[in-house]
């Protein structure tokens, strides 16, 4: 505390107490203790209030005393150092720090509070380190020297009589030599990454143990360089500053950029890569190099004060590096100190105000005191921060944990078939605790495969009636042969009845595949979850597979069988086939009824040809009469749409579609095709059409070719004859009633087979197929894996994620003591 200071506080104080001198009536010698005591406790207080660091001008006489005389380093820290008793410093903090830089790994130790220093080659940036250090030890050269990091650990130790440094990775030599320390890096160096392939990011950690020096960690990058020289790689550029970014850009690292004063700041390297990372200047702190070799009358001094454009939170700091001609003399470090405080000192533009806050010494205290306070205000974040990731990596090591004890082994197969089983009945029966609300489950899918999507497919069958009643005609003809027959023969209806059973097969087989699919997706998805040990789930996979290909194989099997069984017995004594038909019974035949009623029929059609057809991908009512084409919007003629007068129009076919053709136009009209649903809705209009007067046009057909495509439609593969219909599909009209009444038992027992197979497909799936797997999976699958292999160690396979594991367990490792330090420096500090 100034002298000045406190004569001025005392009067202040007595004033205080003179009520208390009054009112006691104190003595001489109780006032001289009074005031003694007045005057400890006001000096204590005013040197509470002081800044810790500032210097005193007690200490900077004897400063200047010590600088005068040549007493060296030790006198110029006295001069900067401040009272040591009320120092902040935490030297803890620093010993955390080393020791986590130790403990972790590379990539880790990135996200540690630490100083980095930056800087071009030419920036004097080795020399700063040096200077700090107090000692020769850096490789020096031509090109980039530095090729890798190096974490510089400054230890303050006062019981040491020698200097020493110790690596990392010799951590039981000592070396006292500090050339040998330069030659150390240089080996140590060319071990991990040859000159020829440029830098590498693996760190050398160097402490060094000094009584001189203060506890500071500091961590020089290579120089920055524009061109490659040598052999070094051609993006060598690139390379350099990658390493700098990684290192720089965390929110734990201080910035130390170092730049040449003789150079304009604007082209300094250093500070454009700090401004990269940290546009506000918040973290970074400039170092003004060579401010000796400024040209004359040229100064850094509104840089310095923080009156430049570039400015940064915590400021600039000018030193003054040895010169090379000095460290090729040999120039003692003690000595440069001093020539450097000198040169601030009696500078016109520095002077002696601010050569106070210059120089290396005065750079080293306020390292030290930045470092120190970064690094208590980032200790909470850190620690949050490791200990996240330590449960993250906790996390990552569950998911692909693997046994090593046989019998963990054999636990983990019986867990892994119940878990497996367990899903894939969640899956089907959908029992799960979880409902997913976006997607359908597997048993959800198949339960719409088998009770919508194969009934719809189902009552989607028909059969061509054209064609069966062909059939049924002939049947009878061929029972009868010359005879002539009172009763519709029973063979009619047994030897039709066969080829429409065949058309249940080709629905009920591909409802077998559609179940049998989501089937092999359900087990392909419960399999995910073992993907920890993938040849265990290869063998679920195959084994698994296997046998859901082989069910499906018995379930078609089975439905083949199905299929056997209802043609090789009609069941006509069905309730549902008696309750539509009534009892079958021999239906006799009467020729001039069935005359009747075909003559009945046909003057029908004569007044009224109607029907729906689609046309335009409308469907509509289309009316003939006479020799004109109506077409309405509904059976009761309501919405006239249009109509067409037929007189010389002409037709032609393509499948089920019909064109009609004006008259001389010979082109076909692209928006008046009709298109049929059935080839006997198609064979009536033609016959229609033929009988109002359109003929079939031989010249588009011709030409077009459409003659195949209407063979198709017809199914018979006999060209049309003169009149118009196939020459194969009539038989005679005295028959029509006979083929009627066959065609109703067959299309009755037709329905009753939808109701059969729409039943029985599902429960047959269900059986031979879901319930099967399922049961395989829960009590045959493990015993075929035993059968498959001979030990446990070939079941569950080797580790896969070996080297993912190990990493993880090592990083597990790093994490856990790195809370110990911090934890440890914690309850230290407390």
């Amino acid at each position: 505390m100034g002298w000045w200071t406190l004569i001025a506080v005392i009067p202040i104080m007595l004033y205080i107490i003179h009520p208390l001198w009054t009112l006691y009536d104190m003595d001489a010698k109780s006032l001289i203790l009074l005031a003694i005591a007045v005057i400890l406790v006001t000096k204590w207080i005013v040197r509470k209030l002081e800044p810790r660091t500032r210097p005193t001008r007690a200490q900077g006489r004897v400063a200047n005393n010590d600088t005068n005389s040549g007493n060296g380093c030790r006198s110029l820290r006295a001069m900067f150092s401040g009272d040591p008793k009320t120092t902040l410093f935490d030297p803890n903090l620093v010993k955390m720090l080393n020791e986590l830089q130790d403990t972790l790994n590379d990539s880790l130790a990135l996200d540690l509070p630490q100083i980095v220093v930056v800087g071009g080659q030419s920036s004097g940036k080795s020399s700063v380190l040096e200077s700090i250090v107090g000692r020769d030890f850096l490789p020096r050269g031509s090109g980039i020297v530095t090729r890798r990091p190096l974490v510089l650990q400054i230890k303050s130790d006062k019981t040491n009589t020698r200097d020493f440094g110790v690596f990392l990775h010799l951590p039981e030599k000592k070396f006292y030599n500090f050339n040998e320390i330069r030659d150390e890096i240089i080996a140590e160096t060319d071990r991990v990454v040859p000159e020829s392939r440029g830098i590498s990011p693996k760190p050398i950690n160097l402490r060094i143990h000094s009584s001189e020096m203060l506890d500071l960690t500091l961590v020089d990058l290579p120089g920055m360089t524009r061109v490659a020289v040598g052999n070094q790689p051609k993006d060598i550029e690139f390379q350099i500053e990658r390493m700098i970014l990684d290192y720089i850009s965390g929110e734990n690292c201080l910035i130390l950029a170092v730049t040449a004063a003789n150079q304009d700041l604007a082209t300094s390297d250093a500070l454009k890569l700090a401004n990269k990372v940290d546009p506000e200047g918040n973290r970074t702190i400039g170092v003004l190099t060579k401010l000796d070799l400024m040209d004359k009358g040229t100064d850094a001094r509104n840089i310095l004060l923080g009156k430049h454009d570039i400015r940064l939170k915590r400021g600039f700091h000018g030193v003054v590096n040895r010169s090379q001609k000095d460290i090729e003399g040999n120039k003692k470090m003690r000595k440069a100190m001093e020539d450097e405080h000198k040169f601030f000192v009696d500078h016109p533009s520095y002077g002696p105000s601010m050569a106070k806050r210059m120089g290396i010494e005065y750079l080293k205290q306020f390292l030290q005191k930045e470092l120190f306070e970064h690094i208590a205000n980032r200790m909470t974040p850190m620690m949050t921060k490791t200990e996240e990731k330590l449960r993250q990596i906790t996390e990552d090591l569950e998911g692909i944990e693997f046994p090593e004890d046989p019998m963990e082994k054999q636990r983990i197969l019986v867990q892994t078939i119940e878990k497996f089983c367990k899903h894939f009945k969640s899956s089907m029966g959908g029992n799960g605790w979880e409902v997913d609300v976006n997607d359908l489950s597997c048993g959800a899918i198949i339960n719409v495969l088998m009770n919508d999507t194969f009934p719809k497919q189902i009552d989607l069958l028909f059969y061509d009636e054209k064609r069966l009643g062909r059939r049924i005609a002939t049947a009878i003809q061929n029972s009868s042969g010359t005879r002539l027959d009172v009763f519709i023969p029973n063979t009619a209806f047994t030897t039709c009845f066969g080829p429409q059973i065949e058309l249940f097969k080709k629905p009920s087989i591909a409802c077998v595949d559609w179940v049998t699919d989501e089937i092999r997706k359900t087990i392909n998805k419960c399999l995910d979850d073992i993907n920890c040990f993938p040849n265990l789930k290869k063998s679920f996979a195959d084994l698994t597979l296997d046998f859901v290909r082989e069910s499906n194989k018995e379930c078609k099997k089975i439905v083949d069988h199905l299929i056997k069984v209802e043609k090789c017995y009609p069941n006509t004594r069905h309730e549902d086939f008696i309750e539509m038909i009534g009892d079958i019974k021999t239906t006799p035949i009467a020729p001039v009824q069935v005359n009747g009623t075909a003559l009945a029929v046909q003057q029908n059609a004569q007044n009224l040809k109607c029907d729906w057809i689609s046309y335009q991908k409308n469907d509509l009512w289309f009316v003939l009469r006479d020799n004109t084409l109506y077409w309405f919007r509904d059976e009761k003629q309501n919405g006239k749409k249009g109509s067409l007068d037929l007189n010389g129009c002409q037709m032609v076919f393509n499948g089920w579609k019909l064109a009609i053709i004006l008259p001389k136009s010979y082109r076909i009209i692209s928006d008046f095709i009709l298109a049929f649903n059935s080839g006997e809705a198609m064979a009536k209009w033609y016959q229609w059409l033929v009988e109002a007067g359109v003929t079939r046009s031989t010249r588009i057909a011709q030409t077009i070719d459409w003659d195949s495509k209407c063979d198709e439609f017809f199914e018979s593969g006999s060209q049309l004859s003169a009149n118009g219909l196939p020459q194969d599909m009539s038989f005679p009209d005295v028959m029509k009633p006979q083929v009627d009444e066959v065609k109703r038992y067959l299309h009755t027992y037709f329905v009753i087979l939808k109701k059969t197979f729409k039943d029985r497909l599902p429960k047959l799936c269900q059986l031979e197929l879901i319930n099967a797997t399922s049961e395989f999976i829960e009590k045959e699958l493990r015993k075929r894996i035993m059968d498959q292999f001979s030990t446990i160690d070939e079941i569950i396979g080797e580790d896969p994620d070996k080297e993912l594991r190990i990493e993880l367990l090592n990083k597990k490792k790093d994490y856990i003591e790195a809370i110990a330090i911090m934890d440890k420096y914690s309850k230290m500090r407390l």
